[in-house]
């Protein structure tokens, strides 16, 4: 079985890149998503540039279809228009296995992780944001939309940092804000037990009963 593509991207990447931290996103290429604000508040601020690699998984980058060549030509005019492209990995589709090793592999869960990063939901609102979800099951601290579902299980400051995606300035400082509590003592362990207990699959089931119940007893 060969190496998984973010370890092979990371391979590829200038020695001094290979062990700094990770910011992750996940999702369609489409510019719902706000990949390219993302890219633009990675890349234009120095020390988020300098300390962090970014990591896009999602998109067909081989046949592109239209929407996603719009968000890969935006990515192509903010990297041009800053000289470079080092430390930014778009990795396209990936399987959910492989994701999920991605997530885990960000949270510096392996040893040959770097330490441990942040992941990145960069839509204006996301209705409820499952990619979100499965990040900070992982370990991970988010930076998730204030706007929509996230709210109501990110909780702020702890696990996590809500913001207004769509100001490039509020979102690089909400990632240095996440970035700055990834290393808190205990914090993956107990973010992912208390996300992992109230979004399994049994815990959701018995929400909707509960919920259906509710509903035709009005």
């Amino acid at each position: 079985v060969g190496k998984d593509a973010l370890l092979e991207a990371i391979d590829r990447l200038p020695p001094a890149r290979r062990r700094l931290r990770l910011v992750v996103t996940v999702g369609r290429l489409h510019p719902v998503k706000g990949i390219g604000r993302l890219v633009h508040a990675w890349i234009s601020d120095e020390r988020l540039r300098a300390t962090t690699n970014l990591v896009v998984i999602g998109g067909d980058l081989a046949a592109p279809t239209p929407g996603e060549r719009m968000v890969l030509a935006d990515i192509e005019r903010i990297t041009s228009s800053h000289g470079h492209t080092d430390g930014l990995i778009l990795l396209g589709h990936r399987a959910h296995d492989e994701v999920a090793r991605a997530l885990s592999f960000a949270a510096g869960r392996s040893p040959s992780s770097p330490p441990c990063g942040i992941y990145v939901g960069g839509a204006a609102k996301e209705e409820f944001g499952l990619a979100i979800v499965e990040a900070l099951a992982a370990g991970l601290p988010v930076v998730a939309p204030d706007a929509g579902g996230p709210p109501t299980y990110v909780e702020h400051g702890a696990s996590g940092v809500l913001v207004d995606t769509t100001d490039p300035v509020a979102l690089a400082a909400a990632m240095h804000a996440a970035l700055a509590m990834a290393d808190a003592e205990g914090r993956a362990d107990r973010v992912s037990a208390s996300i992992l207990a109230r979004f399994t699959i049994d815990r959701t089931a018995d929400g909707l009963l509960d919920l259906y119940r509710r509903t035709t007893t009005a």
